[in-house]
């Protein structure tokens, strides 16, 4: 065999031994994709209109998950993106500033899986939440977390960057002379 022939062949049993470890894995794990095609029923509900957003809203945290569910049905990733958030997907919780995936997993086990039910958590809440986490979860702050959520739950993405870039360490700014 020729080199080229070699590397070709060591290529192609690279990729099948792979293709056949992924196979295996998600067999164990018993989460094989469904070959069924989603219906037409669920794609109706996916692209149902959108209520509109109320007039005027007095302030940020005024709105309850409920409400914010009601009016902001789609969290817009490409305006995310746009405003330099490496959003993976909708209510991705580790845009807030100082929630990592070992803590959003955290979030999500404590029924806290959306933007909007982040928004309506007390900070007492998810400080009981981390210290029933273990040791590693308590060095996180979760002060600004609900007005963070708040913000992309709206889709206010550029007021969540500029706030997040006057954070220190995951808080605001301390006030002078404070």
């Amino acid at each position: 065999m020729t080199p080229i022939e070699d590397r070709l062949l060591g290529f192609v049993l690279g990729v099948l031994t792979g293709w056949v470890a992924h196979w295996l894995l998600q067999r164990l794990r018993g989460k094989r994709p469904s070959p069924q095609a989603p219906r037409r029923d669920d794609l109706a509900d996916a692209f149902a209109p959108v209520a509109p957003a109320p007039a005027r809203v007095d302030e940020p945290g005024s709105l309850s998950a409920v409400e914010v569910a009601a009016h902001v049905r789609v969290v817009d990733v490409t305006a995310a993106r746009a405003a330099g958030f490496n959003i993976r997907h909708m209510d991705d919780l580790t845009v807030i500033e100082g929630i990592g995936p070992k803590i959003a997993d955290l979030l999500h086990a404590n029924g806290i899986g959306s933007f909007a039910e982040l928004a309506v958590q007390p900070v007492e809440g998810l400080v009981a939440i981390l210290d029933r986490g273990g040791a590693n979860f308590r060095l996180a702050n979760p002060e600004t977390w609900p007005e963070q959520a708040r913000l992309a739950a709206a889709n206010h993405w550029k007021e969540l960057k500029r706030m997040q870039r006057e954070m220190i360490g995951g808080l605001p700014p301390a006030e002078p002379g404070a």
